[in-house]
């Protein structure tokens, strides 16, 4: 026996529908109870689908009323509707879930018109189907003039929408957000909104600047905010050639740690990018995480430079405009170091102070005052002779060097020491060479001349090699720790 197709929508009406209505109603309140976002949908199913769809399946395929009937139609509106309606909620759902997914390191947040599509496809969809299918409007005529009217309209409206296909590819690509510093186009401040057409952008003023979506896509764009808020600020600026960079850069330094909002980690830093008398050129790295307070910092920095200049005795360029006339060649013979200040910059030695005044004078006609930076090697470890050096001001250190590893102090090296004594390079590569620790100002003192003014006094020979026999020994010793190997056949020092 066949079963006919009426027969089967009207089990369907009279049977399945009223248990979908109660599993609905079931559900719902288990999803009230959960307070389930879900509970929305499943009541629009409940209240109107399922009653819609109940009396269409009544009035067409069971009782075989005609579908173009004004009530047929109506109800065919009403499920079409409701589904509608359902679908809607369902979408607004998966959106919430969506931007409320948190995102990780490097990834960006779903576009809000990406979401908005299927929604607006929902819309046409309905439309369609509903003055199409249940009123049985033709859209082929209606098609056609809304293609010429779009036609004529693009061509009307082609500057506006390129703006708004500007601000499509900038909410889709996403090159910065609400809260990000920009610079782009001219104009720089903080992002406030952004929409289909134009941005808004505060600028350090106050001031709100409108600038069209088309602009920002078409210019190379700056955002300060991203990947990460860091961000370095960069402050040139002079200071007298005469100050020694070592004390300038203590200065510039101290004055960067000391203004707020700057990040000890990663520190500042200070570079040397002009040398030239009668001003040398610096710049002053430093790190914030907020671009907003970057004219701040800026402001505070300047004004802490002035301070710490008086502090550490660095003078700053002078404004005033004077006119000199100077001979180079008798300025430089004039700063030169006098016969006697050379004097006793050799005196400081305990061991040289003990020569005849004779001596002593022949080692000042000779000797050279110099100056070495924190961190330079003060004896050439290539050379034959090196020179003798006395230490008049500063701190340096003897050092192994020792390929392929760190160096090694041997003794540390102070105002009044002898420099040269033991330095040089060894059996293995080993070199004994010096460092200045600090800005070290030394007196130095020709190997030969030195040679000739021990071997007249030989006290003073004995002297030194008691000095290079206790250094040799520190030498070989602090090898031995270091390198086992070496130590049993150490080398002969210079």
């Amino acid at each position: 026996m066949t079963v006919s197709a009426e027969a089967l929508w009207t089990v369907a009406v009279i049977v399945v529908v009223p248990l979908v209505i109660i599993g609905a109603a079931e559900l719902e309140e288990r999803l009230r109870q959960a307070d389930s976002p879900l509970r929305a949908p499943v009541l629009t199913v409940r209240n109107w689908v399922l009653p819609f769809f109940a009396a269409w399946a009544l009035l067409g395929p069971v009782l075989g009323v005609d579908p173009t009937t004004w009530y047929s139609r109506v109800v065919g509106t009403g499920l079409l509707l409701s589904l509608a309606v359902a679908a809607w909620q369902v979408l607004q759902l998966v959106g919430r879930g969506v931007r409320a997914r948190p995102s990780g390191p490097g990834s960006r947040p779903v576009p809000q018109l990406v979401l908005m599509i299927p929604r607006l496809a929902l819309v046409i969809g309905v439309g369609g189907l509903l003055l199409g299918g249940v009123w049985g409007v033709n859209l082929s005529a209606a098609l056609t003039a809304l293609g010429v009217t779009s036609l004529v309209v693009s061509f009307a409206l082609q500057d506006t929408l390129s703006g708004l296909a500007s601000g499509f590819l900038l909410l889709s690509d996403r090159p910065f957000k609400t809260g990000d510093w920009i610079s782009a186009a001219g104009t720089e401040g903080e992002v406030v909104d952004i929409n289909w057409r134009t941005s808004r952008i505060r600028d350090r003023n106050g001031d709100m600047i409108v600038v069209p979506n088309s602009e920002l896509a078409n210019a190379s764009l700056v955002n300060h905010s991203a990947p990460v808020p860091l961000h370095r600020v960069v402050v040139s600026l002079q200071v007298a050639f005469a100050n020694p960079p070592t004390l300038a850069k203590e200065m510039l330094l101290d004055a960067a740690r000391s203004v707020p909002g700057v990040l000890a980690e990663p520190p500042p830093a200070v570079l040397v990018t002009v040398i030239d008398d009668p001003l040398m050129g610096y710049d002053v790295h430093m790190w914030v995480d907020d671009y907003a307070i970057v004219p701040r910092v800026k402001g505070d920095f300047g004004a802490l430079v002035w301070y710490q200049s008086h502090r550490h005795n660095v003078p700053l360029p002078s404004p005033a405009q004077d006119i000199f006339l100077h001979d180079p060649a008798a300025e430089a013979e004039a700063a030169a170091p006098t016969l006697a200040q050379l004097r006793e910059g050799v005196r400081l030695s305990p061991l040289l102070a003990q020569l005849p005044d004779p001596d002593l004078d022949r080692l000042a006609q000779v000797a050279r005052r110099v100056r070495f930076r924190a961190g330079e090697l003060m004896v050439d470890p290539a050379a034959e002779a090196p020179d003798l050096i006395v230490v008049v001001d500063g701190q340096a250190q003897l050092v192994l060097l020792v390929p392929g590893s760190d160096e090694a102090v041997v003794s540390d090296i102070g105002t009044g020491d002898l420099v040269g004594l033991l330095d040089g390079r060894l059996e293995d590569d080993l070199v004994v060479a010096v460092r200045a620790v600090t800005d070290c100002v030394v007196v130095l003192l020709p190997a030969e001349v030195v040679g000739e003014t021990a071997s007249r006094n030989a006290e003073i020979a004995a002297a030194f090699n008691r000095l290079v026999a206790l250094r040799t020994r520190r030498v070989e010793r602090l090898i031995a720790r270091r390198t086992p190997q070496i130590a049993q056949r150490p080398g002969e020092a210079t």
